[in-house]
């Protein structure tokens, strides 16, 4: 034991006359089913109804963790540090509480002293560490509580140094009773809303990692938040049509670290909810269905929760606004199938095991995050053996096989799947373009690629094909890059070099790779194109008049007939890259010819009189 623990036993042993004995501190190896314990009486709720205050010993007997609200600072206090003191409203001695304290520790069950609350400011600052040690330690001797709940809500969390005090506290204590062979329990009940990257909750996880026992984050009171999921879409937590999938996603996403939200292992995951309609503006699940279900299918994942946490315990026994008893109801619709469908385990588990998806080239640890558990809660994760590699150069799916023996002898296998990808890099700036006769072109102005993992790839990139901007016609560029693992992306654009003006026009340039529907427009070899029908990949100058695609008048290359550069009687020079449709006309061996139909480079004084031209006027 180290000076600062000597201090705070000293300092324990001068606090209290009244003191916990024979304390237990049991150990919750298994699922919890956690309630809170109003430290008040007759509170109203949401709906108008009524929490009763209760004894401990009322409380239902399946909750097996019971955390009292709240360690607090008084209104009247001269301090800062946060205590507890037991409301006179409850009409019990200390001694009556003590003991009922007791009771519930012989009967395995665990009492915890919340700290904080939703209309509770408490703001400590460095130096604080020990005094708030002290004091956690004085109320634990005092009362056998069994540990602490960081309840901390709005500007309580980030307030003063509290983000580092009350970890460093917590800290000094759990380390305190470790010494004695006893388990101090650390847990904390987040909105969950504090759980996404950057968090205010974050840095209290964070520097506790590994000393705390489980998160019971509250799903509740959040309004329209939720949860983005691609391929799913937004999850609201107050939608009760997606509850089962909010209950799952939100879970997943804690789980594996993922959709913006941290990582918290399942084992150590309590999924918190509202006893009823009453205890929360929102929230509450209103078919238990949905939660079994979106349970369920975690279990199946291998991804088991901790268990349930309510709010409250009160409530749980609480009436509505007509004076009808919830009757436990939240404890009743839980308790089973998290304690016995998911309960204790009589067997060897494991935690962490999943699939998994590792990027080309990055570290990955077969046994990053596993961890191995007997039939009593004790951590073997030091005995675990793997066989199968994971070539994380190769791209592939890997299966990889776990095994974990106990001191008995126990056996437990699993397998999981390592799937290696690489991220293709991407091209932009690939664009069908149209440019004036005679006029400068870089192919490589606006193109860049880039890569997911190695970032900015743009001088990497190849080309295949050449601009002729002194000649029209319609030239190809290809476009190819490749990253470091051989992943290949290659693009092709179309260059069209004309002399034709062309007006001011909003309808895009045709690309092979996009797809059109009825009545979309784009620009092709000088003309506006409108499509009949879906299309893909099908070129309009070969589709023809009669095809997919129909030419319109909307944003035509200048063909003499706007006042730009002559009129009807003065067309244009025939250009054998110029697409004409019926009633065109051009200029040509110094005669006028009129298109009879859709063409495109048919000399007119090849085909003649009576082919696709026919000549109106000699000029």
């Amino acid at each position: 034991m180290n000076i600062k623990q000597t201090m705070l036993v000293c300092l324990v042993a001068a606090s209290f006359n009244t003191q916990a004995s024979n304390h237990i501190m049991p150990e919750q190896t298994g699922h919890i089913m956690m309630g809170y314990w109003h430290n008040w009486c007759n509170s109203q709720g949401y709906q108008q109804g009524i929490a009763p205050c209760i004894a401990l010993t009322d409380v239902h007997n399946d909750y097996n963790v019971i955390s009292v609200s709240f360690m607090r600072v008084n209104d009247d206090a001269s301090s800062s540090i946060p205590t507890f003191e037991l409301s006179p409203d409850l009409n019990i001695t200390q001694s009556e509480f003590i003991q009922q304290i007791a009771d519930l520790n012989e009967q395995g069950k665990s009492v915890l002293l919340s700290l904080g609350g939703a209309d509770a400011h408490i703001e400590m600052n460095s130096g604080d560490e020990i005094a708030l040690a002290n004091e956690i330690i004085t109320l634990i001797e005092t009362y056998g509580f069994d540990g602490i709940d960081i309840d901390l809500e709005q500007s309580a969390i980030s307030a003063g140094d509290n983000a580092s005090v009350i970890p460093a506290a917590l800290i000094q204590v759990k380390k305190h009773y470790q010494d004695q062979g006893l388990n101090f329990m650390i847990t904390m009940a987040p909105e969950f809303p504090y759980l996404r990257e950057g968090g205010a909750y974050v840095t209290y996880i964070e520097q506790l990692e590994g000393y705390y026992d489980f998160i019971n984050p509250q799903f509740y009171n959040q309004g329209g938040d939720g949860i983005w999921v691609d391929g799913v879409g937004w999850l609201a937590q107050n939608d009760d049509t997606v509850k089962s999938d909010f209950i799952y996603h939100i879970a997943d996403s804690l789980i594996n670290g993922s959709n913006g939200f941290i990582q918290i292992s399942h084992d150590k995951l309590v999924f918190g909810l509202p006893s009823n309609i009453d205890s929360a503006a929102n929230g509450y699940v209103s078919n238990p269905q949905d939660l079994y279900d979106a349970f369920t299918k975690l279990s199946n994942d291998g991804h088991a929760l901790r268990g349930i946490m309510g709010w409250s315990v009160n409530w749980d026994i609480g009436k509505n606004v007509s004076g009808q008893n919830y009757n436990n109801q939240f404890v009743t619709d839980y308790a089973s199938f998290i304690l016995d469908e998911q309960g204790h385990s009589d067997q060897l588990t494991f935690s962490g095991i999943y699939d998994k998806r590792v990027q080309q080239g990055e570290n990955f640890d077969l046994l990053e995050g596993v961890s191995a558990f007997d039939s009593q809660g004790r951590d073997i994760t030091s005995s675990i053996t793997t066989s199968g590699t994971v070539d994380i150069s190769e791209e592939g799916q890997y299966t990889v096989y776990y095994a974990v023996t106990d001191s008995d002898d126990n056996k437990l296998e699993t397998e999981r799947t390592i799937t290696v990808y690489n991220d293709a890099p991407v091209l932009t700036g690939i664009d069908d373009l149209t440019i004036s006769l005679g006029s400068d072109f870089d192919p490589i102005n606006g193109v860049s690629a880039t890569d997911s993992q190695e970032g900015n790839l743009t001088d990497k990139i190849s080309m295949q094909g050449e601009v002729k901007t002194g000649l029209e016609g319609r030239y190809t560029l290809t476009y190819t890059v490749e990253d470091q693992w051989q992943a290949v992306t290659s693009l092709s654009r179309i260059i069209t070099v004309t002399s034709e003006e062309t007006s001011e026009c909003t309808a895009a340039i045709w690309s092979s790779n996009d797809v059109y529907t009825a009545n979309e427009k784009v620009t092709y070899a000088g003309q506006t194109w409108e499509a009949q029908w879906w299309t893909q990949g099908e070129e309009p100058s070969t589709a023809g008049e009669w095809g997919v695609w129909r030419s319109t008048d909307d944003c035509t290359t200048n063909n003499g007939d706007d006042g730009n550069s002559g009129t009807s009687d003065d067309p244009d020079t025939w250009s054998n890259t110029q697409v004409y449709i019926l009633n065109e006309t051009v200029s040509y061996g110094g005669k006028t010819w009129e298109a009879q139909w859709w063409t495109q480079g048919e000399e007119p004084g090849e085909t003649g009189e009576w082919g696709v031209w026919r000549t109106t006027t000699i000029n």
